[in-house]
């Protein structure tokens, strides 16, 4: 956590959104430690984001941290591709362990590229593809090679600036519009 921390320095003020994010539990768990302005998780699946479940998540951090949460959090049911927030809204866009397994990446990273504000971060955890093409274990799609992932990201108009391994599996990508 602490890694993950460093590596996104958002202010408290900063509008965080979240795409793909399941039921929020990495966010969430990041802002009870960081507080922002506030954090937006995007996911189309209601069963698996819902405000019980982000309850029950901020619940479990703040017993767990001993931290209460100051960031307003607000959960968006809907479509990751075709997003109803407003343009250049958002400081932060994260999309933690997800790209792979959106259907249309260039018209998510658009839409990331769309509602971040110039200036703005867009931070990638991805399981990545090392020297043959993996499968992701959860959901059997293919995984990215980093050079691969990168040259995508730059494609939708984002400046990578920085890069770390978060373990033997995955990456850290961080990109500014």
């Amino acid at each position: 956590m602490k890694e993950l921390l460093k590596f996104t320095p958002w202010k408290n003020t900063d509008t965080l959104v979240s795409l793909g994010c399941g039921s929020g539990w990495w966010e969430i768990n990041c802002v009870i430690h960081q507080p922002a302005g506030q954090l937006i998780l995007v996911d189309h699946d209601f069963q698996a984001l819902t405000n019980e479940e982000v309850g029950e998540s901020i619940s479990y951090f703040e017993n767990t941290t001993n931290k209460k949460n100051t960031t307003p959090i607000f959960v968006k049911n809907e479509d990751v591709h075709a997003l109803t927030l407003e343009k250049e809204m958002a400081d932060w866009v994260f999309i933690f362990n997800a790209l792979h397994e959106f259907n249309q990446i260039d018209l998510v990273l658009q839409e990331a590229f769309r509602i971040v504000k110039k200036g703005g971060r867009l931070f990638i955890e991805e399981e990545i593809s090392i020297s043959i093409p993996l499968i992701h274990e959860g959901c059997g799609k293919k995984l990215f090679f980093t050079e691969e992932l990168i040259t995508l990201v730059a494609e939708a108009g984002f400046n990578m600036i920085d890069q770390k391994r978060k373990d033997e599996k995955a990456i850290y990508l961080l990109f500014e519009k």
